[in-house]
């Protein structure tokens, strides 16, 4: 194959005539208003872009060929308008923005600078999926890529990709007054060289495949929103040939006079800056006066539209965008809606370009069409470190709630503590007496203990009070016991003082019958007295013990030893009854 030439009859469309009807301000929009008609606020509104597809069917494109003689399939640009339903009037230093070529946040815009509880700082994130930003609506620009591009590089795209430039009198960006070096190594510089030369619409070429036939070279929508120059057989550019751009630009002799697949790179790589959510209001990511802060929100100047086509008023921390237009601070979304051939995009645009696989998820109505969301390494770590710092509060809430209950419990613990001491007759000393669980009431380091071991807690307020029931329950029926023995005891006092009372007889008794002498009788009545005396003795020291415990005095028995301690009023029952013990026999025996 020999030397090619490229043939491009394409002529550029000249800018659209702005007229009367092409004025208009941002209230006057179709599609930046609220449900009432009332417009958004400029400064809350952003967008990003989400690619190309073909449109080779639809009655629209029929239509065009009818009446321009153009070719059916159209390139046409999807681009998405989102809102900030939080905004509060802070304009550009309102939020931080995604810098793709350190793959990071830059919140340098975010203003009050040094007062961090005034200012609001949201990352401008619409390109992200969990993104709170409201979605406008889904545009499309219908008449390809040339007046899209010629709209966003000169205004928005001036001051994003050459930010640096400062120029505060208001008037055009002077590129030229920049040297070689600057004007080579200027991304806006290259991007309007390049779209100054791109092929707009199916060209043919002076050059064709092995069987002869003619090829065409046209806009060729790839997966993310990229593209490239597709090579095609067809004067539509709807069918695609065996050959690549890259086959056609290595058989030209004169290959500097083609676009090569590096500065397509480059292209892509520029325009992925709009695939990361962006203002529609223009702005410089350098401030070029630090006086704008004394602008106060007062009536809201700084969104004002300056009378018509989109242009702001001066930005109120000094973020100011001078365009290459002669524009400050212009509405770029306004622009693509007077300046453009936009329109919105129908659910078949939506499905057809999901279909094609070439444009960036974006959801509508609960439904997502395109496949995956711009993201850059940086985005990895911002999910990384808010997971991580989601963990660490969690994990600082549950240390809150564990020490929490471990102050409850402890109070609960030395309530019930207290509530056992009532119960007991003598109290032992602090740290002597072992609970359940083996443990001292006062053991210092019980706490720890109880909480690590669930089995040896303590009985909470409600179980000590059900123990205190029990115990009263069977200390009444104890007494009743006690009563009925105590009855017993004195009926059969009441049958001794009856044999007292009987005159002896020698060798006679009215209840033992005649023949049995006093002697005889004596020695039943000595062992049944030895028995009655110590009966009497316990029944005093029981009655006494349990009305000690209905009074709240009852102390548990020392397992540890087996001497029963009695109070000084059984110790003086028991000695008066040794004392009458030796009368009561003597008495009994007549000795």
């Amino acid at each position: 194959i020999g030397p090619v030439i490229m043939v491009l009859p394409f002529h550029h469309p000249s800018e659209p005539l702005l007229g009367a009807e092409n004025h208009r301000k941002l209230e006057d929009s179709d599609y930046f208003v609220d449900s009432d008609g009332n417009a958004y606020q400029p400064y809350s509104l952003s967008w990003r872009y989400l690619g190309l597809f073909i449109d080779c069917d639809s009655e629209e494109n029929r239509r065009r060929r009818l009446d321009d003689g153009d070719n059916a399939c159209q390139r046409k640009v999807l681009w998405a308008a989102y809102r900030d339903a939080e905004y509060s009037g802070g304009s550009i230093g309102e939020y931080s923005f995604y810098d793709r070529k350190t793959d990071s946040w830059d919140s340098s815009s975010c203003r009050p600078k040094w007062n961090i509880f005034r200012r609001r700082c949201q990352r401008l994130d619409c390109h992200e999926a969990g993104t709170e930003f409201e979605l406008v609506g889904v545009f499309k620009e219908t008449d390809g890529l040339y007046d899209w591009t010629e709209q966003l590089f000169k205004h928005h795209g001036y001051c994003l990709w050459d930010g640096d430039k400062e120029n505060e009198s208001g008037e055009s960006g002077d590129s030229g007054s920049k040297d070689d070096e600057e004007e080579e190594n200027s991304d806006y510089n290259f991007m309007q060289n390049m779209q100054g030369s791109w092929i707009y619409g199916c060209t043919q070429i002076d050059y064709s495949d092995d069987d002869g036939n003619a090829l065409y070279v046209d806009t060729k929508p790839q997966s993310g929103g990229d593209m490239t120059y597709g090579v095609y057989a067809d004067a539509d550019c709807s069918t695609e040939s065996s050959l690549t751009w890259s086959d056609v630009i290595s058989q030209n002799s004169n290959s500097g006079d083609y676009v090569t697949a590096d500065s397509i790179d480059r292209w892509n790589d520029l325009l992925s800056d709009y695939k990361v959510c962006q203002p529609c209001r223009a702005y410089n990511r350098v401030a070029t006066n630090e006086g704008g802060s004394q602008q106060s929100n007062d009536s809201g100047l700084e969104d004002e539209e300056d009378g018509e086509d989109g242009e702001g008023a001066r930005e109120q921390w000094g973020f100011n965008c001078y365009d290459d237009a002669g524009y400050q601070n212009c509405n770029q979304c306004y622009k693509f809606e007077t300046q453009t051939d936009m329109e919105q995009a129908s659910t078949d645009d939506l499905e057809l370009a999901t279909q094609q696989g070439t444009i960036l998820a974006v959801t509508v109505d609960g439904i997502t069409y395109g496949s995956g969301y711009y993201h850059g390494s940086g985005h990895i770590r911002h999910v990384v470190l808010r997971t991580m710092t989601a963990l660490l509060w969690a994990g600082a809430l549950a240390g809150l709630a564990y020490y929490y209950c471990a102050k409850v419990r402890k109070r609960r613990r030395v309530g019930n503590g207290d509530m056992k001491k009532k119960l007991t007759d003598d109290a032992t000393a602090p740290g002597d007496q072992e609970d359940g669980a083996g443990y001292g009431l006062c053991d210092d380091n019980a706490l720890g203990r109880t909480l690590t071991d669930p089995k040896k807690n303590y009985a909470d307020s409600s179980s000590a009070a059900r123990d205190k029931e029990e115990l009263l329950a069977q200390i009444e029926e104890r007494d009743a016991k006690l009563a009925q023995q105590e009855q017993l005891i004195q009926q059969l006092q009441l049958k001794l003082d009856s044999y007292k009372s009987i005159p002896v007889v020698e060798g006679f008794s009215p209840t033992l019958g005649q023949g049995t002498s006093e002697r005889q009788l004596l020695p039943p009545l000595q062992s049944r007295a030895s028995q009655i005396s110590p009966t009497l003795d316990q029944g005093a020291s029981e009655r006494q013990s349990s009305r000690s415990q209905r009074n709240g005095e009852y102390q548990y028995p020392d397992e540890g030893t087996s001497d029963r301690k009695v109070t000084e009023d059984e110790n003086r029952k028991t000695r008066k009854g040794e004392a009458h013990e030796p009368a009561m026999k003597e008495h009994l025996t007549g000795s």
